[in-house]
């Protein structure tokens, strides 16, 4: 089984939480054998950058949910068109990624235009 994985801290950094990149190959690993999935090719990286993306840009509980999302997507997706399943998973990520792209100029524009709330006379009683 050979997955793509760049979540291994550099020297200095600590590791993930719940252990290191060990940990989290070994749990994929034995959640693709469970689910009967191959998961060579499998790019972790950039599903965690993914799903980082979307915590940070969206909210917390967005990422697992559109990480399900793109797997469903995937799916769907090879099926469907017949395509290699890691290669349909790396294009329902970059559509995931330009939809954030595209959500970060809009939440800036809106930013920009944004007025400024000015406190309106006070009430008399």
């Amino acid at each position: 089984m050979t997955m793509t994985s760049a979540h291994t801290p550099p020297p200095g950094d600590s590791p993930p939480p719940g252990g290191g990149g060990d940990v989290l190959d070994r749990w994929l690993a034995q959640v693709g054998a469970e689910l009967g999935l191959e998961m060579t090719g499998v790019d972790v990286a950039a599903i965690l950058d993914l799903t980082r993306d979307v915590a940070h840009g969206v909210a917390r509980p967005a990422a697992p949910l559109t990480a399900f999302l793109v797997g469903l997507a995937a799916g769907r997706d090879a099926a469907v068109g017949g395509t290699d399943t890691v290669a349909a998973v790396r294009a329902v990520t970059a559509a995931v990624h330009g939809l954030l792209d595209r959500r970060a100029v809009l939440d800036r524009r809106a930013d920009e235009t944004a007025q400024p709330i000015r406190p309106g006379p006070a009430s008399s009683r």
